[in-house]
């Protein structure tokens, strides 16, 4: 199975201009996510895609390859279709890294590759970690995923699923307690989604659905429309960059793993 992956990366940000060329620990944020993606096994050919010729330059720089697509496609799942037909290469899996997600695993995007390579039916895949702690079970910026008893989403909310209805205790802030072996039933979803290149474009041929504009979460398009969706699971924790107070956090998850000194 040939795989690419492509990292959509785009300039403008209203919150955070400019935030793939931020430095992290002395390199550009885009660099530490095209290293990840070139080390997972599995993965054959890497591509940032973006709008801007900075972020171009920056990739070519560090010896990545880049392409151009249009800045008005509306999301980096688009930008990740419109590589795909840029491309002359044909490819059986696509995935789709956003390049804000620095510390990203190599081996949660192997893990990803695998699932699509042992389910070849499966049209569409992303990734799961457990949580650390009950704070960031709540933590609205945190999506949670269920899934069914053959490792397939049913839902992705950032709301806390599963609900704990029966529970008769309550922390400081009202909410149900959760013993420590319930933790392990909430799972963290992570910024890594793979297609197969049929599925990848008909998603975006599909109009937003109301699940997605509610819940802000592109996923719930695909799950909406009856695809299927397969989920890794990894160990590994990454946290995705939307403001610049979210450097620090990145770095001291880089550090914990020895990449950073």
């Amino acid at each position: 199975m040939r795989t690419l992956a492509v990292l959509p990366s785009r300039f403008q940000s209203t919150r955070f201009p400019g935030k793939p060329l931020v430095p992290i620990a002395g390199k550009p944020m885009i660099q530490w996510v095209f290293e990840a993606a070139s080390r997972a096994e599995g993965v054959d050919r890497v591509v940032v895609a973006t709008d801007d010729e900075r972020i171009a330059s920056a990739v070519r720089g560090f010896g990545g390859e880049a392409l151009m697509t249009d800045p008005d496609l509306p999301s980096g799942t688009d930008r990740t279709a419109a590589v795909v037909d840029l491309l002359e290469e044909r490819f059986d899996c696509v995935l789709n890294l956003q390049g804000d997600e620095p510390a990203m695993h190599p081996e949660t995007v192997a893990a990803l590759v695998a699932l699509m390579r042992d389910q070849p039916d499966l049209p569409m895949g992303t990734a799961a970690c457990p949580f650390a702690d009950l704070d960031e079970v709540f933590n609205p910026n945190a999506v949670k995923v269920v899934m069914d008893d053959r490792q397939r989403a049913l839902y992705f909310s950032r709301s806390p699923i599963p609900y704990l209805r029966n529970s008769s205790r309550f922390d400081a802030d009202f909410r149900p307690w959760v013993k420590p072996e319930q933790l392990a039933h909430f799972k963290r979803h992570l910024g890594l989604y793979a297609y197969r290149p049929d599925t990848l474009r008909a998603f975006t041929s599909l109009p937003p659905h109301p699940l997605e504009q509610f819940e802000m979460l592109e996923q719930l398009r695909a799950l909406a429309a009856g695809i299927p969706i397969g989920v890794a699971d990894t160990p590994h924790l990454s946290l995705g960059v939307d403001v610049p107070g979210d450097v620090a956090a990145v770095e001291t998850l880089l550090r914990a793993r020895g990449l950073v000194r």
